[in-house]
């Protein structure tokens, strides 16, 4: 919610001109430079409705612009995918269903998927006292930090 990214209106310029990434003016452009610049991604998201929140599906739209006509800025980006849901477990939550899409949309890009790390939380803050999700995480910062 601290961020103004606008969704991707498909226009396609991002692949017809490889001088600029999308042209929709907004946070995403602060972004673009910092992602092309990373070795790997870590990126979280609450499910919401059974899937990533809309936040972050926008978020993945617009990395559609990166990469000019190839889309291949983020080829070979090691990522490492977080998520908390309110239910018990990840397949009555929608879990699932979000780890799904982040696995299509990595394998078409080309970038390997290190980690995912997922648990039940309901109120801010409460995943932290997970010792086993924290260990795994941690774990997994360890994976992307040192095969990169």
């Amino acid at each position: 919610h601290e961020m103004d990214i606008k969704p991707c209106d498909a226009c396609d310029i991002c692949r017809e001109d490889s001088s600029k990434d999308c042209v929709i003016n907004d946070d995403m452009q602060n972004l673009y430079p910092k992602l092309r610049q990373a070795d790997a991604l870590v990126i979280a998201s609450p499910i919401y409705c059974f899937t990533v929140a809309a936040q972050t599906k926008l978020f993945l739209d617009r990395c559609y612009g990166l990469g000019g006509p190839q889309g291949d800025a983020l080829k070979g980006k090691r990522i490492g995918i977080v998520l908390t849901y309110g239910d018990s477990d990840p397949f009555n939550s929608g879990a699932v269903n979000a780890m799904r899409t982040f696995q299509d949309i990595f394998a078409y890009i080309g970038s390997p998927i290190v980690s995912m790390v997922y648990g039940s939380a309901s109120k801010a803050g409460e995943i932290k006292t997970n010792r086993d999700l924290m260990e795994k995480a941690y774990k997994m910062g360890e994976q992307l930090v040192t095969e990169v």
